[in-house]
């Protein structure tokens, strides 16, 4: 049996199919057949082992919808298995260079692609995007999830290897999704916004004619297509914040002036509420002005809608400690201490023994403490049971 002169470090980085066993502080006899490399360790050819361990990963994700991938650095070439090959139109497991891969994609779809992959090997970590096939008809997309890494030896790029997964049920799934939003966003809100005209319109011919009955109505009228308003709003909010792509169109403006156009609209629209605005100076921030005035009418209306008729209702804005401070106190039923840890969470809702029919606190607040946090800010109440509350929002300045 032949001594080989080489540490079992330096024939791992050699082959890395061949597995070095041994312990440098004790003779170790071979537990499998192999060719001793010095007293102390002793090499196995484990080629096979490895690829039957390779296969049983990629049945067992092929089982699971999961198609594998490789990219040999010098080879320039892609390896798919038939799960992999089957998402790009292939049968068998398929081999091709980049050039391959780029037809089939879209062709928008490509420099992100390519940015993303080359990105990930510049700071060697994984890698995740979409892949947005051509189909043989041109008549239907096909989406795919690519995850990926670069993996090195000796410092060395060696391969790119990752997983592709189907994602096309998903993603069209999310594109019907974004279809209804766009519908409510532009279908609803334009006939709505002229209702609210012509509404507002009456109302004031009504004042100026003296005939309060048919003012109280269309104030009332008024108040319904505010809450339609906010409604389609939560619902937007909403539909962007389960998809993780709540925006924010930041500009620089007074966050005092917001406050006081919002109290001035909260005055029309609820009459028989007394409103109280507390601001000092201005306040300028840079922020997204109709999410934040979103929030605000969120406050607003909890504060109505808990308060008893008449009661008076503070919006106040200020700047501490470096923090633009925004409440809404109101003089209403308060919430008991355990719920108040509720209030800001999805789908909580508290229960009133003397609620006269409004049930909440709902989605709203759930959502304000999104915008508000996507800010940098936090959100927060202050109750005391039976006495009132103050609901605020702070954001940095």
């Amino acid at each position: 049996m032949a001594t080989l002169i080489a540490t079992p470090q330096q024939l791992t980085k050699t082959n890395a199919q061949l597995a070095a066993f041994g312990n440098p502080g004790n003779f170790i006899e071979p537990i499998f057949p192999g060719k001793v490399l010095n007293p102390y360790a002793f090499l196995v050819d484990i080629s096979e082992k490895a690829h039957t361990r390779e296969m049983a990963i990629t049945n067992m994700l092929a089982s699971a919808g999961i198609g594998m991938w490789s990219y040999g650095v010098y080879s320039k070439k892609f390896h798919l298995c038939p799960v992999a090959s089957g998402f790009l139109g292939m049968k068998g497991s398929s081999t091709f260079g980049l050039g391959v891969l780029m037809q089939k994609l879209i062709q928008w779809n490509q420099k992100h692609v390519l940015d993303t992959a080359k990105s990930a090997c510049r700071t060697q970590r994984e890698f995740e995007t979409e892949l947005h096939i051509n189909t043989i008809d041109g008549c239907h997309s096909r989406w795919l999830k690519i995850t990926g890494k670069l993996y090195c030896s000796d410092g060395l790029a060696m391969k790119m290897m990752g997983t592709l997964t189907d994602i096309t049920a998903a993603k069209q799934e999310e594109i019907r999704k974004n279809d209804l939003m766009a519908f409510l966003n532009h279908e609803l809100r334009t006939p709505l916004s002229t209702i609210k005209l012509y509404i507002q319109n009456t109302a004031r011919v009504a004042r100026m004619e003296n005939n309060k009955q048919l003012e109280d109505k269309m104030l009332k009228a008024d108040q319904q297509t505010v809450s339609m308003t906010q409604l389609i709003n939560n619902f937007l909010t909403l539909s962007q914040v389960q998809d993780a792509k709540l925006t924010l169109q930041k500009s620089s403006f007074n966050l005092a002036e917001l406050v006081k156009h919002v109290a001035t609209d909260m005055m029309v629209l609820y009459p028989d509420s007394k409103f109280k605005l507390k601001v000092s100076k201005a306040v300028w921030v840079t922020a997204d002005y109709d999410k934040l005035a979103q929030v605000l009418v969120n406050y607003v209306n909890n504060a109505v809608k808990f308060s008893p008729v008449k009661s008076v209702i503070a919006l106040a804005c200020s700047s501490i400690n470096g923090e633009a401070i925004v409440t809404v106190e109101d003089k209403g039923r308060g919430i008991k201490l355990v719920d108040q840890k509720l209030l800001f969470c999805r789908y909580s809702r508290i229960h009133h023994e003397n609620a006269s029919g409004a049930k909440g606190y709902g989605l709203g607040l759930y959502l304000s403490r999104e915008i508000i946090e996507s800010h940098g800010g936090e959100v927060g109440v202050n109750s005391e049971y039976g006495k009132g509350s103050s609901f605020y929002f702070s954001l940095p300045l």
